[in-house]
């Protein structure tokens, strides 16, 4: 029997740690959107998933690609750990104020009632708190500390489901029920800075130009790949909010947002495997790439090959289950969400293989390669998306969705390719 090596206990441990906080923030998650599913109908439901579409799809832009730079720079000097981390933060604030400001300034033009632009004025406030919880992630990602996040994540994450539970009991608006994942960001924040101090890391707020700038520009082509892959992901819910639909499926469209915002989000909570599985396992890609290329070879191979099958398996088990996911979730009101889960669902390998081949282009250098595969994507699902959803509506953008995903696995592929035989010619 072969004996599992130190690594591979960090990698998984770190991403048990992070499964464990994911699952339990998305159970809560799935509580709450219960909650509000049945306390406020399909059209209160979409208002809902458009409250949150807006801050997820500017966030990113805040986001920036700044902690993999820094995780990359701090492997293997962690004693600027405390000037990168007080830039970072410094810059994401600044991003966030003005990303804000621009889409609250954006959003006088979209043909929405006014109390659902208020909700999602108060909803971009999302930004702010995800930019402080990103920019502390930094230490536990370097540390391979991901159980002193899972505390942080989960304590914010009781936070909301606690003030969800009390304000769909006494039917609050929904936007306050949507402003509960404000609080909770902000709560998790101030505890990840507890434990970041705890491992001896303070936070100093001395501007250096120089750091910005050098972050700025390595950060650009991830950056850019991260927003264009937003746009993927959060674009098609805004379509289906403003176009004309056809009046087949019988729904207005926040219902239709409502009936595809349900399936999509279990969609996402899939997507945390990856995500997670990744983040523990690309700081040792990065070491095992200065140790050797077989070393890094034999690395991604495990990766890919553990996430790929994962993929398989997962999607497989929810074609099947779909029906029953959606009856549970949402009842009968939402019996439309059927097909469009198990399209999405069935897709699952694709999300599976695409991150381990994107964060491997990253650790070779490569980078600057990935806003060229996004924005291809992006551009694709835009126009198909302004093509489709008028004659199809929400089942058009679940198949758009993983044709998007099927461009960025060739493209990367390609790229992967290439890079590879660059770095080792």
């Amino acid at each position: 029997m072969v004996k599992p090596s130190e690594t591979s206990i960090k990698i998984a441990s770190n991403t048990i740690y992070q499964i464990v906080g994911k699952v339990v923030s998305m159970t809560i998650t799935i509580i709450a959107t219960v909650l509000v599913v049945r306390m406020y109908g399909r059209e209160f439901y979409g208002e809902f998933i458009l409250m949150q579409a807006f801050p997820a799809l500017f966030f990113i832009i805040v986001d920036f690609g700044f902690n993999a730079i820094a995780t990359r720079e701090l492997s293997g000097n962690w004693e600027k750990a405390e000037k990168y981390l007080g830039n970072i933060l410094l810059l994401r604030v600044g991003l966030a104020l003005l990303v804000m400001t621009l889409s609250g300034i954006a959003l006088i033009f979209f043909p929405y009632a006014a109390g659902l632009k208020f909700g999602i004025y108060l909803s971009l406030f999302l930004i702010l708190t995800q930019a402080l919880y990103a920019t502390t992630n930094v230490v536990f990602q370097v540390k391979l500390r991901y159980d002193l996040s899972t505390i942080g994540y989960v304590t914010g994450s009781i936070i909301i489901f606690l003030s969800v539970l009390l304000l769909t009991y006494f039917r609050a608006p929904v936007m306050w029920v949507n402003f509960s994942y404000v609080v909770g960001g902000l709560v998790t924040f101030v505890i990840n800075v507890f434990y970041i101090k705890r491992l001896g890391v303070r936070v100093k707020f001395a501007y250096d130009k120089d750091l910005v700038r050098f972050l700025f520009i390595q950060s650009l082509p991830l950056g850019l790949m991260f927003i264009f892959s937003q746009v993927n992901f959060k674009v098609d819910s805004i379509f289906i909010s403003i176009l004309n639909l056809p009046a087949r499926y019988g729904l207005n469209n926040t219902e239709s947002v409502g009936v595809y915002g349900l399936p999509y989000k279990v969609f996402e909570v899939s997507l945390v495997v990856p995500t997670f599985f990744m983040n523990a396992a690309y700081p040792v890609l990065v070491r095992h790439m200065n140790e050797s290329r077989e070393r890094l070879k034999e690395t991604f191979f495990k990766v890919i090959t553990a996430l790929s099958v994962g993929g398989i398996i997962f999607g497989l088990i929810g074609i099947v289950i779909a029906p029953l996911i959606i009856r549970l979730l949402g009842g009968e009101p939402f019996s439309q969400s059927v097909p469009v889960l198990r399209v999405l669902l069935g897709g699952l390998v694709l999300f599976y293989s695409t991150q381990p081949i994107s964060w491997l282009i990253v650790t070779l250098g490569g980078q600057k390669y990935l806003p060229l595969v996004y924005f291809v994507s992006a551009v694709f699902n835009i126009v198909a998306n302004l093509l489709v959803i008028p004659l199809y509506s929400f089942y058009g953008s679940s198949v758009i969705t993983l044709l998007s995903e099927v461009i960025i696995l060739i493209l990367l592929v390609y790229f992967a390719r290439k890079v590879w035989k660059q770095k080792y010619a």
